[in-house]
């Protein structure tokens, strides 16, 4: 991965959510991150800041979609990359349907998910 050119991450978070990551690890390959639990803080701090990426943890609250909505009516263009649990893969069309990156995997796939995340180049849709 090319640490060179980090981004700035929005990540949304639910705070009983299996997946769970050290502040370090998101230092380590992202320039700054905003995390948080509540999505008014994160509307407002997208309303107030430039982000990269935007990263929610879907996997406890699929019915949030509400909140993609939100996000892509502020900025039709922003990449959005969702979470899910392996375990709720029956989701994952209808986000993609979305425009939203659907990232599946088992909590022990977190930390490397991130890190594909964080090569991600939005001008081509690929990972660096």
């Amino acid at each position: 991965m090319n640490l060179t050119k980090k981004k700035n991450l929005l990540y949304i978070e639910d705070p009983k959510s299996p997946f769970n990551t050290s502040t370090e690890l998101l230092k380590r390959i992202y320039a700054n991150v905003d995390r948080v639990s509540y999505y008014d803080e994160a509307l407002h701090l997208f309303d107030n800041k430039v982000y990269d990426i935007v990263l929610y943890d879907i996997s406890m609250h699929p019915e949030k979609i509400k909140f993609i909505k939100q996000i892509q009516k502020i900025k039709s263009m922003q990449p959005i990359f969702t979470l899910l649990l392996d375990t709720a893969e029956d989701l994952a069309f209808g986000l993609s349907q979305l425009g939203v990156n659907v990232v599946v995997i088992h909590p022990n796939q977190f930390d490397e998910a991130l890190e594909n995340i964080a090569a991600f180049n939005p001008q081509t849709g690929d990972v660096n």
